[in-house]
């Protein structure tokens, strides 16, 4: 089989696609010029609620976190971000003993994770700090985008009408927007490190079973990428294993389009046993992701990633939950610190009060799909989806994915520090793309990447393969 070279985000426009963003259609009118120009004023250039609550626990968004605090040893792009609130105390721990009083801002994964280990999990709660942050030219795109880019009729896509970069929906209205804004969160241009996988068993073991090299590519925000020359691709990872032995030389390429249903994933896997490239259509939706043990699939990874077509999405409304938010400290220890028996080590995280999206996912009738329903709690600062509680066919809450958020303040932007999962049904758990292996962490600053034109092709992964 012929495969299609697909050199994406640096090549030219393919006529088709462009045809089918702008002829799909748009499901509903777009955000009102009135309602735009609130962005930057009551709601932050992001679309979040610039004042805080009334309780006081909440406090005002004041601009984030947009450079690294002075005297606190950061090293640099690359480096590990020393922890800026070191000394912040604990407000509060929400364990066993008092989950009840406090159940109506904990996810019902988190809260199921306590019961399950009463002895061992618990939150530790310190004072909310909205350190999200953007660069100005992020700010600009997403208040333009607020009356420009729109849903496709069938709302599974996104029509861009000649635009890119930024928060897609600002100010959304459908459950979809919300989901997009997540899929399409700042998080720079480019990315790349050394990362590892984790599988930990009920007695402690630990397997590492995946890590290597990672680049991660975001087109729909690279100005390098003119709108005009675009092809619509928001996110392409390239990933080269090392991590275990018997994986040495395996490589991975997945490229996912705005236009999800006409133009849907691409994948692409090389075996070094096999030396060929062969596509990889299941590398999305409920596949269970290799090397986690079977406590996750494809889609779970970042919470959620992928096509929205297999569900019906509704808002459940904007909340204020306690999520993991300006984790350093888990970054900073060891790994052997975080590993522990049945969950990560509770007093690495920190716990803080936010608003989010609550976003609820039912599986359509006549699709298939292992969680029947879900639930994804975003951070309506960054749009980063921090957790989400996955259900069964049967109505039981199955597994959590638990994804802490920090502030890279290099870029500036927040970002998921580590990808965890929790199945409620056995006693192990999984953790993906922790650095403690490592001394350095993402680099995110595309002149010292310097990935080469073509890099994010199966091209480049047939000549990488036979060397």
């Amino acid at each position: 089989m012929k495969l299609l070279n697909t050199t994406i985000g640096r090549r030219g426009l393919l006529p088709a696609m462009l045809a089918a963003l702008l002829l799909s259609g748009a499901a509903h009118g777009k955000t009102t010029a009135e309602e735009a120009a609130r962005l930057g004023k009551d709601l932050t250039p992001m679309g979040a609620e610039r004042a805080g609550n009334k309780a006081g626990t909440i406090p005002e968004w004041t601009g984030g976190l947009t450079a690294a605090p002075k005297d606190i040893g950061y090293k640099g792009p690359g480096y590990k971000h020393p922890d800026p609130f070191a000394k912040d105390p604990i407000l509060l721990t929400i364990d066993a003993g008092n989950i009840a009083q406090h159940a109506a801002q904990v996810p019902a994964g988190v809260q199921a994770l306590i019961k399950k280990y009463p002895k061992t999990f618990k939150l530790n709660v310190y004072t909310t700090r909205r350190t999200a942050a953007a660069p100005q030219s992020y700010y600009d795109n997403t208040k333009r985008n607020a009356t420009v880019v729109d849903l496709s009729a069938d709302g599974l896509s996104i029509v861009t009408n000649g635009v890119k970069g930024g928060v897609p929906f600002p100010i959304p209205k459908r459950a979809e927007e919300v989901m997009y804004n997540h899929s399409l969160r700042w998080r720079g241009i480019e990315r790349m490190a050394d990362y590892a996988r984790a599988n930990i068993y009920a007695d402690g073991t630990v397997s590492h079973s995946g890590g290597g090299q990672q680049w991660e590519h975001y087109p729909w925000d690279d100005p390098a990428v003119s709108a005009k020359d675009w092809d619509g691709v928001y996110w392409e990872i390239y990933v080269e294993y090392s991590i275990p032995e018997r994986r040495k030389g395996e490589l991975l390429l997945v490229v996912d389009n705005v236009d999800a249903i006409n133009k849907p994933r691409l994948a692409w896997q090389y075996f070094p046993g096999q030396r060929r490239i062969r596509m990889a259509p299941t590398i999305a939706y409920d596949t269970p992701q290799t090397g986690a043990n079977g406590l996750e699939v494809y889609d779970d990874v970042y919470v959620f990633n992928g096509a929205l077509d297999r569900y019906n999405w509704k808002i459940v409304g904007k909340q204020e939950m306690y999520i993991p938010y300006n984790n350093y400290k888990v970054q900073l220890v060891p790994e052997k610190e975080i590993l522990q028996p049945h969950h990560i080590k509770p007093d690495l995280l920190r716990w803080e009060l936010h608003r989010v999206w609550v976003i609820e996912a039912t599986l359509k009738e006549g699709q298939r799909h292992a969680y029947a329903k879900r639930r994804f709690y975003i951070d309506e600062d960054s749009w980063i989806a921090t957790i989400s509680d996955n259900y069964d066919d049967r109505g039981n809450l199955w597994r959590m994915k638990m994804n802490p958020i920090s502030v890279a303040y290099e870029l500036p932007g927040a970002t998921q520090v580590i990808d965890s999962v929790y199945d409620m049904t056995k006693e192990e758990w999984s953790i993906s793309e922790h650095m403690n292996m490592f001394e350095k962490t993402w680099l995110r600053d595309p002149k010292l990447i310097n990935t080469p034109p073509g890099w994010y092709t199966n091209e480049n992964m047939r000549r990488r393969g036979r060397q």
